[in-house]
């Protein structure tokens, strides 16, 4: 099997992502030749040398006016080779990519288009207009379509059948992870500051729950220069959190960042909206105990049905602060705990059994 991930937008970190993690493990585990097609974004690609080795990449030539026509043509010129495109999102280039493969595809040939949806996306979905119509046209381009979570699954079911599939986004480890050092850490990460984030949420929430305890909050990752006013206006207002809270920066670095996953006990992603939040599943995988909103669909499906983590409304102030203070005063064993949520992430939410339930249905 040929199976190529056209993504034009490809930088290093994308390949221990989805983007690189799904063809990888089916290049390392299932024997297929796996290419991932972009335009050259950065100079180096240093995860292709030791982390996804073997996984192919093919840089696209520059196109004076869009990488997507770039990529059209690699469809036109190359799809007779291709035994399943795989494409992401419901945008112009999935449609275009798609119904270029379907035109010249080989009669066994499929597309496979992985939706990274959130809420709004599916909402947006059924719009009567233009782009709503591009959305669906693209839905019915694709042989298989893949969805992050079970509520949206469900649902796009209910109106795509069979050819919908609930593919979570999953982490990669060699073993689980067995020494923790729980410590009165929150832990956030993602892009600091951006309105998805909901950055000021959390810290609001944190100060409402920080008198009477020694609990730090660590948030990590970088901060968007529109929200660095509010930060300096927050700390002026609780200088006595200046110790308390800690903004680390982007860490690269993955066991660094996974040592920093460790210590904290618990996890928090306030976001008002997210497709999946991988960050989620790497908390849980290092044992964090996880507090997210409806807004991230995902989180009903990694939390265990409330044994390992709590589910707040966006932007609902009290009730995240509400459940740091019931966990601030929990008598829970931390690192028992912690052995429990990492044991279920690794049975559940590795790459390597999503992704050979993939390789099933794309191998039929």
């Amino acid at each position: 099997m040929v199976f190529v991930t056209l993504f034009t937008r490809l930088e290093n970190v994308h390949l221990l992502k989805d983007v690189g993690m799904i063809p990888y493990i089916l290049h390392r585990d299932h024997g297929v030749e796996s290419i991932v097609v972009s335009a050259r974004n950065e100079e180096d690609y240093p995860y292709i040398r030791n982390e996804v080795k073997g996984l192919k990449l093919q840089f696209l030539k520059k196109h004076p006016v869009s990488p997507m026509i770039a990529g059209m043509k690699y469809v036109w010129k190359n799809a007779e080779k291709i035994d399943v495109l795989n494409v992401y999102h419901l945008n112009l280039s999935s449609f275009l990519y798609l119904l270029i493969y379907k035109l010249r595809k080989k009669p066994s040939g499929k597309g496979y288009l992985k939706l990274d949806m959130d809420l709004k996306g599916y909402k947006r979905l059924f719009m009567k207009n233009p782009v709503g119509l591009i959305k669906r046209l693209t839905m019915w381009l694709a042989d298989v379509i893949s969805v992050e979570t079970t509520v949206l699954s469900q649902k796009l079911k209910i109106k795509y059948g069979r050819k919908v599939l609930y593919i979570p986004n999953g982490f990669y480890a060699a073993e689980p992870a067995r020494n923790f050092n729980k410590e009165n850490i929150i832990l956030t990460v993602g892009a600091l500051g951006t309105y998805a984030k909901a950055t000021d949420t959390l810290l609001r929430a944190f100060a409402g729950a920080a008198a009477g305890n020694d609990w730090k909050l660590e948030l990590v990752g970088p901060i968007a220069q529109d929200f660095k006013p509010f930060i300096r206006d927050f700390m002026s207002r609780h200088e006595d959190l200046k110790d308390r809270i800690h903004f680390t920066g982007e860490i690269r670095d993955k066991e660094k960042l996974a040592e920093i996953y460790r210590r904290a006990k618990i996890f928090v992603l306030p976001s008002r909206s997210e497709s999946f939040g991988i960050v989620l599943l790497e908390a849980a995988a290092n044992g964090d105990f996880l507090i997210t909103t409806t807004g991230v669909p995902a989180g009903r499906d990694i939390y265990n049905d409330g044994k390992f983590g709590f589910i707040v409304p966006p932007d609902d102030i009290p009730a995240l602060s509400g459940s740091f203070v019931r966990l601030m005063n929990s008598s829970a064993d931390w690192d028992s705990r912690a052995r429990e949520i990492a044991d279920y992430a690794w049975h559940d939410f590795r790459w390597e059994p999503i992704v050979a339930k993939l390789y099933e249905v794309l191998n039929r």
